[in-house]
């Protein structure tokens, strides 16, 4: 008797334990989930937009969980994702992106797979069929780089699916995006298909999507570009310089006044215009205006006279100026101070953010490397021509006086000269731009000084570059 009621107490003590397995979702019991009605549109879509899924669920015992659903087509998944629900009855209302494949077929058949489960697992699924999704229609696609060039590509007449631009001046490596559409200042616009990097191959991408790389090999710039819109290709030509091309690739590297330059030695030809390839014919750019006259993006014209030059070319500050061994007099003259810089349209803010402290004005009194003093070029007889960014934004100071030469000689004091034009400098020795508590704030802009030692006037102008 013993035993038997023993046997009925673990019997008792098991029926509590099983009844208090009741938690907040209420007793367990068996269900799946119901698909009451579900709906997808459109019917027929285009790969690059979106389908809405409408879906009515419900489970008789059980709390919904969640409703996964993957689109397919060709065997492939094109799209996935999982929906949350909660409640014994719940309404879907997701929209879905059907991004475009490569090597998508077009009219391609696509079906809609659901599982929905509940918090107790239990599942049940449900295929929607009869869709189409349809290639895309492109009349023109964009080549933008990353630092914000931008070509045309334009479809093929043989295949409208490649796209194509040629006549480039790229570099031979560039990264980049292909996007159908842009914005009013050229940057792309997400609310058209944008193709980038995917784990290292083309793809559509969102706004906060990679930029691909593009490599040209055994060239000395990139000519053309070819986008293959089908089995999402890219392909490049490249060539190699003329006599009259510049292109960073024949450019080496150096560091001066801390800043890292691309730099190349050459002669220059009085007249001659010279195409420029790749970041050299960025329009953001400014290209000395004392030595170029910038033609158009691609081609500058040497204004200065015929000889060996260094081209100096800053990737920070987007400037290219030149410089000789041993200038001097009678051909140049040298100022040297504080307070000048040549011309840049880059901020202070954004040079400081690569080099801290330095601005867009980077002179000194000595002439230890090029960027401690400025070039004025010899316009004519007796006539000398710079253009330089002064005062310092940072405080509205200058002060500065042109040499003869790297030897100090001959230093062309204020007091000699007579100024016309912006009156901007004072002082009988120095060539000043106070900033005195009482002095009047001069505009950090960039002004030409034009001196001319025949008469011993200097004009002063404002340019806008």
């Amino acid at each position: 008797m013993n035993s038997i009621y023993k046997i009925f107490m673990l019997i008792g003590v098991l029926g509590l334990f099983f009844a208090s397995c009741d938690d907040e979702y209420g007793p367990r019991k068996e269900s799946i989930p119901v698909f009451e009605a579900v709906t997808v549109t459109p019917a027929s879509f285009t790969f690059g937009d979106s389908i809405t899924l409408n879906a009515r669920m419900s489970d008789p015992a059980t709390i919904l969980a969640t409703l996964k659903y993957e689109v397919v087509s060709e065997g492939r998944v094109v799209a996935s994702g999982v929906i949350p629900m909660a409640g014994d009855t719940f309404l879907v209302n997701q929209s879905i992106f059907i991004p475009l494949l490569n090597n998508q077929a077009d009219n391609s058949d696509v079906v809609v797979n659901l599982v929905a489960a509940n918090v107790l697992k239990g599942k049940d699924s449900y295929q929607v069929t009869g869709l189409t999704g349809k290639r895309p229609v492109y009349n023109q696609l964009y080549l933008v780089t990353d630092d914000g060039t931008v070509a045309m590509l334009s479809p093929r007449s043989s295949d409208k699916n490649k796209f194509e631009a040629t006549e480039l001046t790229f570099e031979t490596s560039f990264r980049f995006k292909v996007a159908e559409k842009l914005n009013a200042d050229k940057t792309i616009d997400y609310s058209g298909a944008v193709f980038g990097n995917v784990n290292g191959q083309m793809a559509m991408i969102s706004e906060a999507g990679e930029s691909a790389f593009a490599y040209t090999p055994n060239a000395d710039y990139t000519k053309a570009f070819v986008y293959d819109n089908y089995a999402f290709g890219v392909a490049t030509t490249g060539s190699n310089l003329g006599a009259d091309d510049l292109a960073l690739s024949a450019f080496g590297n150096q560091d001066i006044y801390g800043e890292s330059f691309r730099t190349l030695k050459r002669t220059l030809e009085n007249g001659k215009t010279y195409q420029v390839f790749g970041k050299l014919g960025d329009a953001s750019n400014i290209y000395n205006p004392d030595f170029f006259e910038r033609i158009s993006d691609s081609q500058v014209k040497f204004l200065g006279a015929t000889g060996e030059y260094t081209l100096y070319y800053n990737p920070v500050r987007k400037n290219i100026f030149v410089g000789v061994d041993n200038p001097a007099y009678p051909e140049y003259l040298l100022a040297c101070g504080w307070g000048l810089g040549y011309p840049t349209n880059v901020t202070s803010d954004e040079i400081n953010a690569v080099y801290p402290g330095h601005k867009r004005v980077h002179t000194d009194w000595g002439f230890g490397n090029v960027m401690n003093y400025v070039l004025l070029r010899q316009i004519s007889a007796g006539v000398y021509q710079g253009t330089f960014y002064t005062p310092g934004d940072q405080d509205h100071y200058a002060g500065f006086k042109p040499f003869e030469n790297t030897g100090w000689a001959n230093e062309k004091k204020a007091g000699q000269f007579t100024f016309t034009g912006e009156q901007i400098i004072s002082g009988d020795n120095n060539w000043d731009i106070p900033n005195g508590e009482n002095d009047p704030v001069i505009e950090s802009a960039n002004y030409r000084f034009t001196i001319n030692l025949n008469d011993n006037t200097v004009h002063i102008e404002k340019v806008t570059l």
